[in-house]
């Protein structure tokens, strides 16, 4: 089925053209296989101007926006999630994985085995919306650019966990979308195999960091380019790393830019310090993502959960063997 968008017409009451129409929406066709006018591409930075780091930060702020889906989709969204969608199909179309419910919500529904694929998918498709909107994804070829998205989707979505969490002062873990999990209500096995040792290194280690500084939402928006361009430990061919490398120098300094004249009343040392705190988070998220993915990868390869599908397999069981 292709995607419709309408495009509003201004139409001016005092014109004596009787050709032309009421106010009605012109309708258009996106015919093109890669719909960048949909999803994160919209908001997909451009490079010319890469060191602006005030409208960096502004894009960021409202690609994010666009993935928490604070209200109503534009357009239509399927009522369920599935995870038999490609690879290709996530990057062109992740509303195929995920309805986009709005991630905040003040209705919180403790996760089961049954509902975690929900929170699964939509924390996946948020992540393939965002990556619509980073620039330096489409100067990649497309095995370095699968490598790179593949490897450090758990490490951002526990990212995206740990500060959901934050922002709420919840005691457990918010996943988006109303799902939550709490180790003391939660019995399951299932869940608190996988889930607790998550939620015991983010409180301890994690939130403590957040809270000693209050950390911002711009902050975590430019930490979260960070944490995905952190150097891997696998081949990228040179021109792809030199990309990566160039990105991540460009976030680093756009996050010590902004520190810097966010709290002008720091000293050199106090900001230093708080851009310290800040990465010191990295070695955390390291471990974070080796859980989660570990886990999942068990939890895949068992079917459990019905979480066994074509884009499950692809990110944390074949992904692996991407050299």
């Amino acid at each position: 089925m292709a995607l419709v968008r309408r495009t509003y017409v201004d139409v001016d009451d005092d014109s004596n053209n009787e050709e032309e129409t009421l106010g009605l929406p012109e309708i258009t066709v996106e015919k093109r296989h890669f719909p960048s006018s949909l999803f994160g591409y919209q908001f997909a930075m451009d490079m010319s101007n890469d060191y602006n780091f005030q409208q960096l930060l502004k894009n960021f702020d409202t690609l994010e926006v666009y993935c928490d889906a604070p209200h109503e989709s534009f357009y239509e969204s399927s009522p369920s999630c599935s995870i038999d969608v490609s690879l290709e199909e996530a990057f062109h179309f992740p509303q195929k994985i995920s309805a986009r419910r709005p991630t905040r919500t003040n209705i919180f529904r403790p996760v089961t085995a049954r509902t975690m694929k929900n929170g699964w998918c939509r924390l996946v498709s948020h992540y393939f919306e965002w990556l619509g909107g980073v620039p330096e994804l489409r100067l990649m070829d497309f095995q370095g650019k699968i490598k790179l998205v593949t490897r450090q989707l758990c490490k951002i979505a526990c990212l995206m966990i740990s500060f959901w969490t934050y922002q709420e002062g919840y005691d457990g873990l918010l996943f988006g979308g109303g799902l939550c999990f709490d180790s003391a209500k939660n019995e399951e096995k299932i869940l608190q195999n996988f889930l607790a040792p998550l939620a015991d290194i983010i409180h301890t280690h994690i939130i403590p960091m957040f809270r000693k500084i209050g950390v911002t939402r711009e902050e975590y928006l430019l930490l979260k380019a960070v944490v995905f361009f952190e150097p891997l430990d696998i081949y990228f061919s040179p021109a792809d790393r030199f990309i990566m490398d160039r990105a991540l120098v460009k976030y680093r300094s756009a996050l010590v830019y902004h520190v810097k004249n966010s709290h002008p009343e720091l000293k050199h040392e106090a900001v230093m310090e708080r851009i310290l705190t800040l990465l010191g988070i990295l070695p955390y998220m390291e471990l974070l993502s080796e859980i989660d993915n570990a886990h999942l990868t068990r939890i895949v390869r068992s079917n459990k959960g019905n979480m066994r599908g074509r884009l499950t397999n692809e990110i944390h069981v074949n992904s692996n063997r991407i050299e």
